[in-house]
């Protein structure tokens, strides 16, 4: 018996025609997928940024100071000194706190803590590509403290600002500043701390108030610098040698930066706070509150939320 047997199948025009169609879904739905995993980085981004605002709290509980943002040129920074209070023991306790930076564990240095890093930039223990003045290379990390407002910074053009955001000798108005030289003396044999590092300020000395104050925010870093110190401000946190690692100025001048090819710390170049999200950069305030500030956020506004005691009370932002 014959029988006709007929085969259907797909003809190369419709297997096109198919593969079209899910190619243009795949494009669609791409974008939504990666929007859907920034906003879960982003929100994992405030979350770090708002522990080590507790850290720095149960510090202050404990020591009755702010840390200082490094006690003196080029000694460990307040990156280390808050580790006991992120369950950082272990590797707190590899560092001494009374010695330079470049006297520490080459092995130590390179270690990161988790907190350090915003995971829409990179994973943890990213160490620096090298420190300039020939340091161990060490963990680099994305979080810098409030120095303070651009009245204390000394831009290249020469209009009336002064330096003295990163000394160990003149008041400024911000938070994580350096440490006051009279409260650490060194001995000048062994470059050793004959006292262990002391914050300039306590919470009672951010009279505009502890949820009007950023204490710690993102940091501006150059995509096509990251991990480069020196001008790039993107050596490791805990060298205590460049201060546009771990401290940066915001308001007129000091905007917050969102762009890849920013202006970065080091001669001429502009200490910033900014980040890789898009839109928005995180902060943590003195009372433990977050909030995602825009990139477009007032260069005034920013100026009064990074003094802490200009009297001007900033408005609600978002």
């Amino acid at each position: 018996m014959n029988r006709n047997i007929v085969r259907r199948a797909f003809t190369l025009i419709e297997l096109l025609v198919v593969i079209s169609i899910i190619g243009i879904l795949m494009a669609l739905l791409l974008p939504a997928v990666q929007a859907v995993r920034e906003a879960s980085r982003r929100a994992d981004c405030l979350n770090r940024v708002r522990q080590i605002g507790l850290c720095i709290t149960q510090y202050h509980d404990a020591r009755r100071t702010i840390p200082p943002s490094r006690a003196a040129d080029g000694y460990l920074t307040w990156t280390v000194l808050i580790m006991p209070y992120m369950e950082e023991n272990n590797l707190y306790g590899e560092f001494d706190i009374t010695m330079p930076y470049a006297d520490q564990d080459p092995d130590t240095v390179k270690k990161g803590a988790y907190l350090y890093y915003c995971p829409s930039r990179r994973s943890p223990n990213v160490v620096s590509k090298f420190e300039s003045n020939g340091e161990p290379v060490g963990s680099v990390g994305d979080y810098a403290g409030n120095a303070g407002s651009n009245l204390y910074y000394q831009p290249d053009d020469g209009s009336g600002y002064t330096g003295e955001w990163a000394l160990f000798t003149n008041p400024v108005d911000g938070v994580f500043n350096s440490g006051w030289a009279k409260d650490h003396p060194i001995d000048g044999s062994t470059g050793k701390l004959l006292k262990g590092p002391r914050g300039r300020y306590r919470f009672k000395d951010v009279t505009d108030g502890l949820s009007h104050t950023i204490f710690v925010g993102e940091k501006s870093v150059s995509t096509i610098r990251q991990r480069e110190p020196g001008g790039w401000g993107d050596g490791c946190i805990y060298n205590g040698n460049e201060p546009g690692t771990f401290m940066r100025l915001g308001g007129i001048g000091l905007p917050i930066e969102l762009r890849d090819d920013i202006p970065t710390p080091g001669p001429g170049t502009v200490p910033t706070f900014g980040s890789i999200h898009p839109a928005v950069c995180n902060f943590v305030f003195g009372d433990g509150s977050t909030k995602s500030l825009a990139g477009i956020t007032d260069q005034d506004v920013l100026r009064r939320l990074c003094s802490r005691n200009d009297s001007e009370i900033p408005p609600n932002v978002e």
